[in-house]
């Protein structure tokens, strides 16, 4: 996987800000090349938060439409465009979610969606069906680190620039975070053993 910032000074590299310029000009060999570089990891980060493959390659795909429509909007504020693609997808999870609430239609998941989760997400191994409900009970900073860190596979210095903290606190974020899902995701163990008993 390719680092988000090659350089201390999180700042683009001379590529990347000529594949933006290029992008902004509608060239569609930059588009191309800002797809295949982006795709993988914002399609990661949208399964961590929804859990189902098919809802997540369809989002993946609104992002990249919106960041079409909307590039000439994009300006170099020291963070990667990585982090203006998260945006678009965290904004467009967040608009699902809560249109999904607005209606009540919180729809279960299937055994198809439990397969793709085990087999999307490679190493985490999604053994809990609760496990996404847990990171979505997360604070907000928590979900996204916990989502960038294990599910995009980002290091906590990118994810720090990602979200513009330290990784001083992207480590605490994390150990909070990882306290937290062990508690939320023992308690739910513990009620399914009682009602099965």
């Amino acid at each position: 996987m390719q680092a988000i910032w090659p350089n201390s000074a999180h700042r683009e590299d001379p590529t990347q800000v000529e594949l933006v310029r290029l992008a902004k000009q509608r060239d569609s060999a930059a588009w191309s090349a800002i797809y295949a570089q982006h795709y993988d990891s914002v399609f990661r980060y949208l399964f961590g938060r929804l859990g189902r493959k098919e809802e997540s390659e369809d989002l993946t795909s609104q992002v990249f439409l919106e960041a079409l429509r909307s590039i000439d909007s994009y300006s170099d504020r020291g963070k990667p465009l990585a982090a203006w693609l998260f945006g678009i997808a965290r904004n467009l999870v967040n608009n699902q979610f809560r249109n999904v609430n607005r209606r009540g239609e919180a729809e279960p998941l299937g055994d198809d969606d439990i397969e793709d989760r085990k087999s999307t997400i490679g190493d985490l191994q999604a053994e809990s069906l609760d496990l996404i409900a847990g990171i979505n009970e997360l604070t907000r900073d928590q979900r996204e680190t916990i989502i960038l860190r294990f599910y995009v596979g980002l290091s906590a210095r990118e994810v720090a620039g990602l979200l513009g903290k330290t990784e001083q606190a992207i480590y605490a974020l994390q150990v909070r975070a990882l306290a937290t899902l062990r508690r939320l995701l023992g308690e739910e163990r513990g009620s399914r053993e009682e009602s099965a008993a």
